[in-house]
């Protein structure tokens, strides 16, 4: 009887793993960084940013599961479409994100967001004349995921 239980979790845990694995797909491109200006210390603004091997169309109410490197607290994060320029804040969703210890965020599209080539996350003092904190740190992308709905 004992058995059956743990061969029946087991494969429950399995399945669960499975679906979780699935319900997330890596974006692949080059990561790279830029910055300008001091102030407090620190830098004034800070970019980090994936450029995307293909263009990609984002859909309204996915998700963007975005693991970050770095001492920011907080952060804005930007979809840029193809042919835009990087240094006008087109694609800058208005909500700074709080950037939690284990450095993962994840960002719910309110709406959709068609023939991305750039995901960015912009940290720092400041990003695009938008405040975020006069103490704030810098944010580095390690990955980005979009992560389906369940």
């Amino acid at each position: 009887m004992m058995k059956n239980i743990f061969t029946i979790v087991i494969l429950a845990i399995i399945t669960l793993l499975g679906y979780i694995a699935v319900c997330a797909e890596p974006l692949a491109g080059d990561i790279s960084s830029a910055e300008g200006g001091t102030s407090f210390g620190g830098k004034v603004w800070y970019a980090s940013y994936m450029n995307l091997k293909q263009p990609r169309d984002f859909i309204k109410d996915e998700q963007l599961r975005i693991r970050l490197s770095g001492n920011a607290k907080s952060v804005y994060v930007r979809l840029l479409p193809k042919g835009a320029v990087s240094t006008n804040p087109t694609g800058i969703i208005d909500k700074r994100i709080h950037v939690p210890q284990e450095g993962v965020i994840t960002v719910k599209l309110d709406k959709a967001y068609p023939n991305i080539q750039q995901v960015s996350v912009h940290s720092g003092h400041q990003a695009f004349q938008k405040l975020i904190s006069s103490f704030n740190g810098n944010a580095d992308i390690i990955d980005v995921e979009v992560v389906m709905d369940k």
